[in-house]
């Protein structure tokens, strides 16, 4: 648990040229089986690739989408959201950057395969140089941004396969999928896992916050 803490930290601190190191390569496609074949990605590899096109028509388009109905996107259309508003609205692309942060993490430890925090790395070499910049820069901003966050994450349903990120991990490539009870922990389980992601994601917030500018 305290890795995945820590990977918070980084995500926060790094500079921008260590997030956009490729994470370790990945082999032939995977083809997924039973439950994990159900886990349909399309619609948000879709929405991403709208959100990232070099025409600002359809990047605005797609903002406009998300923000309409933000509950019903995967983590990752809300990090590909943030990155497409990072140039021209940072207040808000640093807050669904947090957003999306806070739900990916969430999403991450409930997964019964803990090989699919995978993921988080994943996502973490998409951040945008100009996402990085703006939080490195804006950190007086940042706790009461990460607060807001955590109040809309509190606030608003989780209208998405909450299952994706089982993808990323080593069992779903070999397993058959034939038992839906292990991709997820007990339900019973996560308000208090939902309970630590919030305070810990405060805590590295606030302390990445309380630093002195060293660049």
């Amino acid at each position: 648990m305290a890795r995945l803490w820590l990977l918070l930290c980084i995500t926060l601190v790094a500079p921008a040229q260590a997030l956009a190191q490729s994470a370790p390569a990945r082999g032939a496609p995977v083809e997924f089986r039973g439950v994990y074949a159900s886990i349909d990605m399309r619609p948000a590899e879709l929405m991403i690739r709208r959100l990232s096109a070099s025409s600002g028509s359809e990047r605005r388009m797609a903002i406009r989408e998300v923000l309409r109905a933000p509950s019903s996107y995967m983590p990752p259309v809300l990090y590909a959201l943030a990155n497409a508003l990072a140039e021209d609205d940072s207040e808000n692309a640093i807050f669904w950057y947090h957003v999306g942060r806070l739900r990916a993490v969430y999403d991450a430890l409930r997964c019964r395969d803990k090989s699919a925090q995978a993921g988080l790395l994943e996502l973490r070499k998409r951040l945008s140089p100009e996402l990085v910049k703006n939080q490195f820069y804006r950190r007086e901003r940042l706790v009461g941004l990460a607060q807001k966050a955590i109040d809309w994450d509190s606030s608003n349903p989780r209208d998405y396969d909450q299952r994706w990120i089982t993808r990323y991990g080593k069992v779903a490539a070999a397993s058959a999928g034939t038992d839906p009870g292990e991709l997820l922990l007990p339900e019973s389980e996560w308000p208090a896992i939902l309970k630590r992601v919030h305070a810990a994601h405060l805590q590295s917030v606030q302390a990445f916050a309380a630093e002195k500018k060293t660049k």
